[in-house]
């Protein structure tokens, strides 16, 4: 039993950072809310049957924070949302494309295209609602 435990979790640790590597997509997803600027739950139809729900930020691109930030950090990301929210408008179903693990547990990175409007990082980004983000530290919103 103790070498079963053992195989599984060495198997389970070799398979973790190849996955972290790859992307998948594309998927279409049903939105089921934005949570901030940068950061949308969906459903996405990853196989004829099955649907998988994640909470899925924007790869690429930083938008303020709506909470634990100064106030005009807080203003700013709230807008952030409104954005993403409006952009996003009615559409019943959005395209995912280049999804992969994040470093948080249970959030993943990739890109949302909106039929009729495009990608919703790049919309951001010319609104200047957000910055390209590829890590390290983000830096300031207010001055």
């Amino acid at each position: 039993m103790r070498r079963f435990i053992f195989t599984a979790v060495m198997a389970l640790a070799w398979s973790v950072p190849a996955m972290a590597s790859e992307t998948f997509g594309p998927y279409e997803a049903d939105v089921i809310r934005v949570i901030d600027g940068d950061t949308v739950v969906v459903a996405a139809h990853v196989w004829p049957g099955l649907t998988q729900t994640i909470s899925l930020r924007l790869d690429g691109v930083n938008t303020p924070e709506k909470r634990r930030a100064p106030e005009c950090e807080k203003i700013l990301g709230r807008k952030a949302t409104a954005f993403t929210t409006s952009f996003i408008g009615s559409a019943q179903t959005v395209r995912i494309t280049g999804v992969h693990l994040g470093k948080f547990a249970g959030r993943a990175l990739g890109k949302i295209e909106v039929p009729g409007k495009g990608d919703l990082g790049s919309a951001l980004l010319a609104a200047g609602m957000a910055r390209e983000y590829h890590g390290g530290h983000r830096g300031p919103w207010c001055k």
